[in-house]
C-alpha cells in the first residue's frame, strides 16, 4: 500500500526538479510553459468558485494554492482535489435494504419528549433510544483493555474499521487476538481506511486473511491512479462485538493511542464502551460501510436478522449514533451539532485537537457566547501537526472578542479527544473533529448522549482537563511575536484542506 504514495512523492519530486532545471535552460520557453499554467489555473478557480459546493474556507484555500503555485498546484487539485466519489447504484441500494430494517427493529422507542429530539431524529433518521449504557473510557488503558476483553468474549462475530493501524506491538496484540477469534470459529470483518491505514503491510493483512478474517480497504490506493481517491478519507472508528458491545470514540490503533510515544509526556483521549439498543445503530454504521466496499447485489442480505441486530437492554442512559460522510447529500453530523448548541442556555464546553470551523459554525458559537452563555473551547497546547496546530490559532481573535474563552491543554501533552457538551446535560463523543475537513470532507461517526452517568462523566473529565490548560487572553494574543502571528494566518488559510 505503500508503493503508490512513494511514486507520486518521486513524481512529484522530479517535477519540481524538471521544471527548475527547465528554467534554467530554456527560461523563455519555460515562461511561455508558465503562462499556459497560470491560465489553467486560473481555469480551475473559477470552476471551484462558481461549480464546487465545498464551503467558502475550502474554495479559498484551493484557489491560493493554484495562484501561489500554479504548475504544482494544479498537479495537487487533480489528484486530491476533486469531486468526491459517489456510490453505485448498487452500494445505494444495499445500504437502503440495511437502513430501512434497522428502522423497523423493535426497540424501545418512546416518542422524544424535547425539540432538541425529535429535531435530531429528522435530520439524521435515526431514533433517540433508551434503556442503554455508556461507558466513558477516558485513556489509553482503560480503552484497550474493554476492547480486547470484549473481544477476547466474543461468540459469534466480531466486527471492527478503523481509520488508521499503525503496525506496532498494540496492532500485533489485535492481529493476535482476531486470529485466535478466528480459528475459534468467531466471523470476523476486519476493515481500514485506505489512506490512514496506507503503512498497514501486506503481511499482516495477509496473516489475518490466511486466518479466515474477511479483509476490506475503504477506498484502496493500490496504484498512483488512486490516488485521486485519498482526500474522500474514512474517519471512523467502530467495533462492534456479538450486536451487543460496541466501541467508538477518538482512538485508532497504535502505541501513541497508550501514551508511549517520545513526543509527548501522555496522550488524552475519550473512548466509549456501548450497550443496549444503540448498538443496532453502531452496527449499521459499520455495515454502511461494509456494503460500500464490498459493492455486490445482494451483500445487505446476509445481515438482516437478529443473528446481527439482537435487542439487549443495559442500563437507563438515552442516545443515538448519527454517522455521516461526503457520499451524503446533507452534513447530518455538523447539521445535529449545530442544533445541540443552538439549543444551549448556559453553558457549551467543546474539546477537540483541529479546531477550524466554518463560517457557519464560527458565527453559530459567537453568537451564543453575545447571547449571554459561557462558551469554552480546549484546544492542544502541543500539537502533532505544525499546519494543523498553527491553523488553530487563526479563529483565536474571532472568537476571543465573542466572548468566547479558549483554552490551550498542557503544551507538554497532546489532546485528541473530540467531546462536546451543552449545559452537563447533553454531549456527543465520535471520531468528528471540530473542523471542516470532518464537517465536510470525512466519514465520521458521533453518539449524542442526552443525560445520563456518560454524559456526567464526560463533565468531569472536561473540568480535570481544565486543571491543565490555560487560558489564551487579549494580553497573551497581543504579546504574541509577528512570525507566529503570521504562521497563524497563512495556516489558517490552508488547514481546511488537511
Amino acid at each position: 500500500m505503500n508503493q503508490s504514495i512513494r511514486q507520486f512523492g518521486v513524481l512529484l519530486a522530479a517535477l519540481i526538479i524538471g521544471i527548475g532545471i527547465l528554467f534554467l535552460l530554456f527560461p523563455q520557453v519555460m515562461l511561455v510553459f508558465l503562462m499556459f499554467f497560470e491560465f489553467i489555473a486560473i481555469i480551475l478557480s473559477i470552476y471551484i468558485l462558481f461549480k464546487r459546493t465545498d464551503v467558502t474556507s475550502i474554495k479559498v484555500a484551493w484557489i491560493l494554492t493554484l495562484y501561489c503555485l500554479p504548475i504544482v498546484g494544479i498537479f495537487l487539485y487533480l489528484f486530491f482535489g476533486r469531486s468526491q466519489l459517489k456510490s453505485t447504484a448498487i452500494q445505494k441500494k444495499e445500504q437502503q435494504y440495511l437502513h430501512e430494517y434497522v428502522q423497523t427493529l423493535r426497540t424501545n422507542h418512546t416518542s422524544p419528549t424535547s425539540m432538541l429530539k425529535i429535531k435530531n431524529e429528522r435530520l439524521a433518521d435515526k431514533k433517540v433510544l433508551g434503556d442503554n449504557r455508556f461507558d466513558i473510557l477516558t485513556d489509553g488503558e482503560a480503552t484497550f483493555d474493554a476492547i480486547f476483553t470484549a473481544i477476547e468474549d466474543a461468540k459469534e462475530h466480531i466486527h471492527l474499521f478503523y481509520f488508521i493501524i499503525k503496525e506496532d506491538e498494540l496492532a500485533e496484540k489485535l492481529k493476535k487476538s482476531l486470529i485466535k477469534k478466528a480459528q475459534e470459529g468467531v466471523k470476523v470483518r476486519f476493515a481500514v481506511d485506505g489512506l490512514g491505514s496506507l503503512k498497514l503491510s501486506d503481511a499482516y493483512l495477509n496473516a489475518l486473511r490466511e486466518a479466515n478474517v474477511e479483509v476490506c480497504i475503504f477506498n484502496p490506493i493500490r496504484t498512483f491512479y488512486h490516488l485521486f481517491r485519498a482526500n474522500w478519507r474514512n474517519h471512523r472508528k467502530v467495533i462492534v462485538i456479538d450486536g451487543r458491545i460496541g466501541f467508538t470514540g477518538g482512538m485508532n490503533i497504535g502505541n501513541e493511542y497508550l501514551g508511549l510515544t517520545e513526543k509527548f509526556s501522555s496522550w488524552r483521549d475519550t473512548h466509549m464502551r456501548l450497550q443496549g439498543p444503540v448498538v443496532t445503530q453502531l452496527q449499521e454504521t459499520f455495515l454502511y460501510d461494509w456494503l460500500y466496499m464490498k459493492n455486490t447485489t445482494g451483500s445487505a442480505s446476509e445481515f438482516l436478522s437478529e443473528q446481527y441486530f439482537p435487542i439487549n437492554y443495559a442500563g437507563d442512559d438515552e442516545g443515538q449514533v448519527i454517522y455521516g460522510g461526503p457520499y451524503d447529500q446533507e452534513r447530518v453530523i455538523r447539521d445535529v451539532f449545530f442544533n445541540m448548541i443552538d439549543s444551549a442556555t448556559a453553558k457549551i464546553s467543546i474539546a477537540s485537537p483541529y479546531f477550524v470551523p466554518d463560517d457557519e459554525m464560527l458565527a453559530l458559537l459567537r453568537r451564543a457566547a453575545r447571547n449571554g452563555i459561557e462558551v469554552e473551547i480546549l484546544i492542544p497546547g502541543k500539537g502533532d501537526r505544525k499546519l494543523s496546530y498553527y491553523g488553530n490559532d487563526f479563529y483565536l481573535e474571532t472568537l476571543i472578542s465573542a466572548g468566547i474563552k479558549v483554552y490551550k491543554y498542557d503544551n507538554t501533552a497532546f489532546l485528541h479527544c473530540k467531546v462536546m457538551i451543552i449545559d452537563e446535560k447533553i454531549a456527543t463523543v465520535g471520531s468528528t473533529n471540530f473542523d471542516i475537513r470532518s464537517f465536510d470532507i470525512n466519514h465520521e461517526v458521533s453518539v449524542i448522549l442526552y443525560n445520563g452517568k456518560g454524559v456526567k462523566k464526560l463533565a468531569e473529565d472536561y473540568r480535570r482537563d481544565m486543571q491543565k490548560a490555560t487560558e489564551i487572553t487579549d494580553v497573551a494574543l497581543t504579546e504574541r511575536s509577528r512570525w507566529k502571528k503570521i504562521k497563524g494566518r497563512v495556516c489558517g488559510l490552508f488547514a481546511p484542506l488537511l
